[in-house]
């Protein structure tokens, strides 16, 4: 019994950790590839890094970020998924916690990395109006993106907050320890039984 309840749960934990990783993954690339940008001293502009290329890498891994947490639906099921987990696996509060953070930082995390890295005469719009140069490459829509996921960061906070308190509360009543049922001594058993015959 304990190993299938061991099985069990670390398979939970198991598609938690899956599902936070298709969610924060792009993310963490894109900080990967900025904090290269802050190791080698560049300073944002359309110029070469280091004669390296570094802004096709940022633009590449925002694309990919931006593909995950720009979408809705998928952003939902995998934040669900996460929280479902997290509460089979009787984390109740790692499952809050998810529903709570996991939506948010998949878009705020880009975004971050967009307005550490543009300059003066790299606009970011969310019309999507003008070009900006990074580190040799044209960074397009990677970089208008960051404009309009602040609009989705407020849209979805006040849902995310909710739902994360209401299945919260939910998922520690049903993952909540169970009490030890009370011990009664055989000789107490025996003379009750007895009682009755009485």
């Amino acid at each position: 019994m304990e190993d299938h309840a061991a099985r069990n749960k670390r398979m939970a934990l198991t598609v938690w950790g899956v599902s936070v990783a298709i969610l924060l993954g792009p993310s963490l690339l894109v900080w990967i590839v900025r904090g290269a940008g802050y190791a080698v001293g560049c300073e944002p502009g359309p110029g070469l890094c280091r004669g390296m290329t570094l802004g096709g890498g940022l633009g590449d891994t925002l694309a990919l970020a931006w593909s995950v947490g720009t979408d809705l639906l998928l952003l939902i099921v995998l934040t669900f998924a996460a929280m479902l987990a997290a509460f089979f696996a009787r984390r109740p509060l790692l499952g809050t916690l998810s529903m709570l953070l996991l939506p948010i930082l998949s878009l705020l995390l880009p975004m971050m990395a967009v307005y550490t890295a543009k300059y003066d005469d790299c606009p970011v719009s969310a019309d999507g109006i003008g070009s900006c140069f990074l580190w040799g490459a044209p960074m397009g829509m990677s970089f208008h993106t960051a404009a309009s996921a602040a609009d989705l960061i407020f849209a979805i906070t006040p849902y995310s907050f909710a739902l994360a308190v209401m299945l919260g509360l939910v998922g520690w009543f049903f993952t909540r320890p169970k009490p030890p049922p009370a011990f009664t001594p055989l000789s107490a058993q025996m003379r009750h039984f007895g009682e009755e015959d009485n």
